[in-house]
């Protein structure tokens, strides 16, 4: 009987082992099934982040090249792109020396308009009248010149001249594009010559001033006269007449003598601060966390 039920149990216990076999074979399966679904799921979001990140990086790239593109066509350095941007061989044929200008942008609003401003140029200095004027007394027309030729040369001198001889001649005057000692003590050299009064010295001012003004600086500029009253007055009235500002900030007037009279004075010269491109850099952070650190 013993031997009976051993030979029954045989089978049962090697079902039992091959159930058991494929239970663990199904769970491995099952492990692994989940495992590569789980590596999937991870690697498509980190795919998707990663996308994600390159196409904002993308679109600032795009952003700064429409920028750029504006920026050109605006200033009028070249002609405007046919479809809205500028191709590699369209860059590659701009010369803004020999592009003239179309009207609206910044270069034609500047040759066309105000260099022909009659308001600023009632306030013309008269320097370079020699070339200004050909042997009939007639003013020459350099913007009509700068428009019929296009050796590069030629487009530059014509322009440099057009400076010189149109009203935009008046801005340097006005507010220089630069911190220029020597050329202040010129102005102020023949203020006072027109004044009709010689100076002991002429001498740059110690010290620094502060300009609350954005791209603009300030100059010192110390100012002493002694001479009687109607050559004194006639001084000031000539500074208060130049179109270079000089901005008295503290004065003092005292007799001299019988017909003396002293000034001492302290005043600021302005000037234009040198200005260029201005790059701006743009950082993208993949994530928040990133950022923050």
């Amino acid at each position: 009987m013993a031997t009976s039920k051993k030979s029954e149990n045989g089978p049962a216990v090697a079902k039992r082992t091959k159930i058991n076999k494929a239970k663990q074979s199904m769970l491995i399966i099952t492990l692994i099934g989940a495992l590569t679904v789980g590596v999937c799921i991870v690697l498509i979001i980190h795919f998707f982040k990663y996308i994600q990140f390159y196409g904002r990086v993308i679109g600032k790239k795009d952003d700064a090249i429409t920028a750029y593109e504006k920026t050109i066509a605006n200033i009028g350095l070249c002609a405007k792109p046919k479809d809205g941007h500028y191709s590699e061989a369209e860059i590659n044929s701009c010369n803004p020396n020999t592009y003239t200008p179309s009207s609206g942008t910044l270069r034609s609003n500047v040759t066309d308009v105000m260099a022909y401003n009659t308001d600023l140029e009632s306030v013309a200095r008269d320097a370079g009248a020699d070339v200004c004027y050909d042997d009939n007394g007639n003013k020459i027309n350099y913007q009509e010149l700068l428009n019929t030729v296009s050796n590069e040369e030629e487009r530059a001198r014509y322009l440099s001249l057009l400076k010189v001889c149109s009203s935009l001649r008046v801005i340097p005057d006005a507010l220089p594009g630069g911190k220029n000692v020597e050329a202040l003590l010129a102005s102020l050299n023949q203020i006072f010559v027109i004044s009709n009064w010689d100076p002991e010295n002429l001498a740059p001012s110690e010290g620094v001033s502060t300009v609350n003004i954005k791209g603009v600086e300030a100059i010192p500029v110390t100012l002493s006269v002694e001479s009687d009253p109607v050559t004194t007055m006639t001084v000031l009235s000539n500074i208060e007449n130049s179109i270079r500002t000089f901005d008295i900030t503290t004065a003092i007037i005292e007799w001299a003598g019988d017909d003396g009279l002293v000034l001492q004075a302290q005043a600021n010269a302005y000037y234009a601060k040198d200005s260029g491109v201005v790059e701006s850099d743009v950082v993208e952070y993949a994530t928040k966390q990133a950022k923050k650190k």
